[in-house]
């Protein structure tokens, strides 16, 4: 696959993961607020069919890229936390709890690395956006983006997130 063709792919799925996860965050609301079991039923069905849709994006997208991989760290008062990739996407998907933050707004740094041999090489993408942490430890993703202070990390946070993907191990 030429290289042009590979990111127009690469896009693609990056649109359809963000559309899903949209769709999905939608539908568990909406399927809280039902009340008839009949319509929670057709909810959870579809629910169902997104995550689905969600695990074959990603797997398509892995396979694009094999030789790369993500690294969240939350940028807090107290410092850079990483979080493991897994942990954060259950978070996102209301799958996860993290009652350590609760109450708290974060900002997330996201860093799509380039790998070899499963060590960092090379930084393809960076974003930073923020995380809202409901009082009981849950992302509410619609008041992180109602914020509108800029997420960025300050030049200290910036190094130490490089240190720790780059920094040769003792």
């Amino acid at each position: 696959m030429l290289e042009r063709e590979l990111r127009q792919e690469l896009n693609r799925i990056h649109g359809a993961l963000e559309v899903l996860g949209l769709l999905r965050e939608r539908l568990a609301l909406q399927r809280d607020e039902l009340g008839g079991e009949t319509g929670r039923e057709a909810v959870d069905e579809m629910l169902t069919q997104v995550d689905a849709l969600q695990v074959e994006y990603q797997h398509r997208r892995a396979h694009l890229h094999p030789d790369h991989k993500s690294y969240q760290f939350f940028l807090t008062q107290t410092g850079v936390l990483p979080i493991l990739h897994d942990c954060y996407v259950e978070l996102v998907r209301g799958e996860a709890i993290m009652s350590e933050f609760a109450g708290q707004t974060l900002r997330l740094a996201n860093w799509y690395v380039r790998m070899r041999d499963d060590v960092p090489q090379q930084v393809v993408n960076e974003t930073y956006d923020w995380l809202v942490i409901d009082e009981f430890g849950r992302a509410d993703l619609h008041a992180a983006r109602a914020i509108g202070a800029s997420p960025l990390p300050t030049k200290k946070e910036w190094e130490e997130i490089h240190r720790r993907l780059f920094a040769p191990a003792v």
